[in-house]
Parts: C-alpha cells; sequence; structure tokens
C-alpha cells in the first residue's frame, strides 16, 4: 500500500486532480466577483457600462456641489442606471449618491416627487448650495424604446440614463443661455420627422436633448397666428419647412432681424416653388434655384453618392445631405453682408433631379465652390440682425445630431447658437446605451475556421497522445532489449 502511494502513477494522479480542483475553485471565485468587476473594466462593444468622453469632461467642470439619489427599493436595482449614477458620481468629488428606499423613506421622495406612484430606479438631482433647484428622474424617462411591427408593441432598445442625469445636472447649476423658438406652421422636417414627434408637435428627443444639454430652453410658435417673433425669443429656428410662408410670416422675421435677432433656417430641396420664402431671402442677397449640389471631389462625398456631401469643420467633418444651390447676389443692400461660411471644393456643380445623366458632371455644368452655409448681417439703427442659412435639407436629421454619430453637425449647430462658430468650445453629446445582449458577429470565413479548429483540436490531442504512447512502448522495449544483451 505505502509503495503504491509513493509510486509515480499515483503521484501524478493526486497532481492531476489538485490542479482540476484549483481550476474549479478559480472559476467558482471569478464568477462569484464577475458582478463587480464590469464597473471597472467594461469590455463591451459599446461601453454598455462606461460613461462617454463628454460626460466625463462636463463632469471635470462641475463647480458646485451636487447630491444625487437613487430611488429604489432593495434587490430592484437596473444595473445599468444605478452604474450610471455610480459612476457619474466616483467622477468628481462634489458629486455625492445616496441610495433612498421610497419604501423606508417616502416622505422624502414625496418632495421631490408629488406623484402618488414612486417608481424604483428613479434619480433625483439636487443643487446642494441650492435645494429648490432640482430634478426628478422617472425611470421610465431613463429608457428608449422602438415600435416592433412583429409583436405590434414597443420594446426597450436602449437606457439614456447618463444624458437625463446629465441634463439634470445642467438644470440645476448654469444658467439659461437662452430661449429659441421653433416654428410649427409649415410641417417643418424639424417636427415632422416621427409619427410622434408630429402629433405633438414638438422637436425630437435627440434635437431636445441636445439644446438641453447645452441650456437652451425650446418653446413653438406658429407666426401666421401671432404675426410677430414673441418677444423672449433669443433665437428663431425654421427647421426646413415644406410650405411657403405667408406674407406676414415674411414681414415678422423681417422685423425679428432690424431688432437684432438671430435666424437659423434650413432650406427644403424642392422649395424652389416657395415665392414668399424666396422674397425672404432675396431681401438680403440670397437666391436659390431647383436642383442639387453635387461635388467631383471623392473626399467631399459619402461614397460614390456625389450630392451628399461633406465639409471639415474645427477638426471634425459635417455632413450635408441634399444641398439646395444657393448664389450670393451681388446688388446687396448697404447694411447688408453676406458670408460664405462653408462651401463644396472647386469641384462643385448643380445637378437636376431630372437629368437624364444622373448626377454625374458633364461639360454643361459649370464647377465652383457653391455655398452650403451662409451667414446673413443686417444692420439697422445699431442693431445687427444674423440669419444662418442651411442649404441641406437634413443637415438637422436625428442621426446627424446624436451624440452617437462621428459627424461635427452638433457642435456646428450648437457653436452657430452660441453666436461661436468656429470656436473650439465643446458641445455636450452622449449617445445612448443599448438595452439589447451583446451578440459574436462572425463572418462565414471566421467560422469555418472556429469549426475546423473545433474538429482539428482534439483529432491533433488525440494523434500527439498516441505518438506519445507508442514511443514510451518502444524505448520500453529498447530498454529490455539493451537489458538483456548487457546479462549476456
Amino acid at each position: 500500500m505505502k509503495n503504491n502511494v509513493r509510486s509515480r502513477k499515483f503521484r501524478g494522479g493526486a497532481y492531476a486532480t489538485a490542479i482540476s480542483f484549483l481550476v474549479i475553485l478559480v472559476l467558482i471565485v471569478v464568477n462569484l466577483v464577475s458582478g463587480s468587476l464590469f464597473k471597472r473594466y467594461d469590455v463591451t462593444s459599446t461601453g454598455k457600462y462606461s460613461l462617454a468622453e463628454d460626460t466625463k469632461e462636463f463632469i471635470k467642470g462641475v463647480t458646485t456641489p451636487i447630491d444625487l439619489y437613487y430611488v429604489t427599493a432593495e434587490g430592484e436595482e437596473d444595473l445599468i442606471i444605478k452604474t450610471g449614477a455610480e459612476q457619474i458620481a466616483d467622477a468628481s468629488d462634489l458629486i455625492t449618491l445616496t441610495v433612498k428606499d421610497p419604501i423606508q423613506y417616502p416622505q422624502f421622495v414625496y418632495r421631490y416627487n408629488k406623484m402618488a406612484d414612486i417608481t424604483n430606479n428613479s434619480i433625483i438631482v439636487v443643487n446642494a448650495d441650492n435645494p429648490e433647484r432640482y430634478v426628478y428622474i422617472d425611470s421610465e424617462q431613463m429608457k428608449t424604446y422602438l415600435f416592433n411591427s412583429s409583436t405590434l408593441a414597443y420594446q426597450q432598445t436602449g437606457y439614456d440614463a447618463e444624458v437625463e442625469i446629465v441634463k439634470a445636472i445642467v438644470e440645476v447649476t448654469r444658467e439659461k443661455k437662452g430661449t429659441i423658438y421653433v416654428t410649427t406652421n409649415h410641417s417643418e422636417y424639424i417636427t415632422t420627422r416621427h409619427v410622434e414627434q408630429e402629433k405633438a408637435g414638438q422637436v425630437s428627443d435627440t434635437f431636445a436633448d441636445l439644446m438641453k444639454l447645452n441650456a437652451y430652453k425650446i418653446k413653438y410658435c406658429n407666426l401666421m397666428t401671432l404675426k410677430e417673433v414673441p418677444e423672449d425669443c433669443d433665437i428663431l429656428i425654421i427647421g426646413t419647412p415644406r410650405s411657403d410662408f405667408s406674407e406676414t410670416e415674411v414681414e415678422a422675421v423681417k422685423n425679428y432681424m432690424t431688432a437684432g435677432g438671430t435666424v437659423v433656417l434650413s432650406m427644403q430641396y424642392d422649395s424652389n416653388v416657395f415665392m414668399n420664402l424666396k422674397s425672404l431671402l432675396a431681401y438680403y442677397g440670397i437666391s436659390y434655384t431647383a436642383g442639387v449640389v453635387c461635388d467631383e471631389d471623392s473626399s467631399r462625398t459619402v461614397g460614390d453618392t456625389l450630392y451628399y456631401l461633406l465639409a471639415d469643420y474645427d477638426g471634425g467633418t459635417t455632413e450635408w445631405p441634399d444641398v439646395v444651390p444657393m448664389y450670393v447676389e451681388d446688388n446687396v443692400r448697404l447694411s447688408t453682408k453676406v458670408t460664405k461660411l462653408i462651401t463644396t471644393s472647386k469641384n462643385g456643380y448643380v445637378k437636376a433631379s431630372d437629368d437624364e445623366n444622373g448626377f454625374v458632371r458633364t461639360s454643361n455644368d459649370e464647377a465652383g465652390e457653391y455655398p452650403l452655409l451662409l451667414k446673413v448681417e443686417d444692420t439697422f439703427e445699431g442693431k445687427t440682425g444674423t440669419m444662418y442659412v442651411f442649404g441641406a435639407t437634413y443637415f438637422m436629421a436625428d442621426e446627424l445630431l446624436t451624440g452617437g454619430s462621428s459627424m461635427a453637425n452638433r457642435k456646428l449647430l450648437v457653436d452657430i447658437l452660441n453666436g461661436q462658430a468656429g470656436d473650439t468650445e465643446e458641445v455636450l453629446s452622449i449617445p445612448d446605451t443599448t438595452a439589447l445582449e451583446e451578440a459574436l458577429q462572425m463572418t462565414t470565413g471566421q467560422r469555418n475556421r472556429i469549426a475546423l479548429a473545433s474538429f482539428l483540436l482534439p483529432v491533433l490531442i488525440l494523434f500527439g497522445g498516441v505518438v506519445v504512447v507508442l514511443m514510451r512502448r518502444v524505448e520500453k522495449v529498447a530498454s529490455a532489449d539493451y537489458a538483456d544483451k548487457g546479462e549476456e
């Protein structure tokens, strides 16, 4: 028995058993602590458990003490909302996070939310120096949904908890930069992109979030009924109108400019028949025609789409889909100055949408630098009104303004609203967090290689084992023969 215990076979088996036990123990420990590891090491491709770079930079600049209250019952925590709040609090010594159970502290929560139903995973953001400035964020407000046509129901697709918390911090700490009015009487693209948006007559959540993150308040106006721009309007946005303005509305815009107001207007590519809108721009020395602006410079277009243009801005790239051909007239009034802020390359040209040659340039198409963005400055009695005219129909589309876009459209837009186009001031833009489980995406070649490796590896191991056994047997036979010869 003692000899068996001391044998090489027994020691080898004991060693293998010990190693197996150790590996299993390590796996159990890793499994137990993995729930907390993700907070420190986010390995998801979308940065699901990490703060956006804009958020990190913004938090560094917070100078006001902030109290964050995470309202939830024990065991009802939403991992993404909780993690977002914790990471925002960890990013600044001035931000503290406290968990409040609504069952244990109903009166505390009621101070900030007068609703009878208090939902788990809500957030309260309070200015610690001025507790009267606070924002209550309901948990549903921090989730995003899309309508699933297969199930005929809304499906949660993501979270914007990070966006909502930062918006709330902006609201309780920053002074408002101003009030933006958006016109609503002409099926403006900016308020009719989505069905829900059109029914509500409001801008999209993407546009609203961008404005709120940068301390602007949004209101709406129908100039046809008001007959003048509201007095508290700091910036008037006419977001791609799909019908013509009336003479009354044109006069209201002119009067607003005369009083020193700021107008942001994006053009509709088929607005050549909008005669009153034409007269408004002609008053400031701008004309436009039917067609679309293209560019032969392949570095200034998206792929082979010659009418989907690109332009550099402040170290980034802006996208300009479906640009209206605009021209600056020579007979501009002395009080008016028109500047081409952004143009095509020298290889820009104009094509009609029904051109038999498509959008490829021919010898009949005059090349030149066509404006994508114009700035009008009109001075009257010491006051200068400013109008920015975007030639692109969809410059303010959601996909170009979202924080998840690599395009600089959102920065250019906010710089214009700040009167700082070309400045280096950063714009807050934070992407949503996906709620969907990540799936490993593989090409056919990758799948084939993995399948081949899965088959070959066991075969190679088995073959190696057979070779080792045979070699040992050969060695054993050779040793025996050698021993026999030695005895002889």
